[in-house]
């Protein structure tokens, strides 16, 4: 998927979560969804966050690691160590497993258990295709339809 398709349908699983969680900040929340949805993008050296840290791009394939379930609960450490609380953990959570969802549709898929398996994911999307464009929009009616609910 796109950048901009991951950043609404992050939005939108932020805008759905809200009235489940009611975290104290709304705002800072779904900022925090937002970047989780960029984060597994950052083993791709030419995506908005791989390309300010090159070296997880040499390092990592794209879709290989960082597009696995089994990375979230080391992000979850990291945060917490660097953080020393839990507030940033869920809404970060949450946005990259919308992006794992909706690379998972794609016809380039997620190994979901990488390194442990090779078992792929996929589904029927092109990226950058005419249906992702029409799933783009979708999600952004929705999301403004949630949000305007709210």
């Amino acid at each position: 998927m796109m950048f901009k398709t991951h950043i609404a349908f992050g939005f939108l699983a932020g805008i759905i979560a809200l009235p489940h969680l009611n975290p104290a900040n709304q705002i800072f929340f779904i900022c925090l969804v937002m970047l989780g949805a960029m984060l597994p993008d950052i083993d791709h050296p030419q995506s908005k966050i791989g390309s300010k840290f090159k070296i997880v791009g040499f390092l990592f394939e794209h879709r290989g690691f960082f597009h696995s379930l089994l990375v979230i609960p080391l992000i979850s450490l990291l945060i917490y160590y660097f953080t020393h609380s839990y507030t940033y953990i869920l809404p970060i959570g949450i946005g990259y497993v919308s992006h794992l969802v909706s690379d998972a549709i794609t016809k380039e898929g997620i190994m979901p258990f990488h390194p442990l398996s090779n078992f792929r994911l996929r589904g029927f999307v092109r990226t950058g295709g005419a249906l992702e464009y029409l799933f783009f929009f979708a999600v952004f009616v929705f999301a403004a339809y949630r949000t305007i609910i709210l």
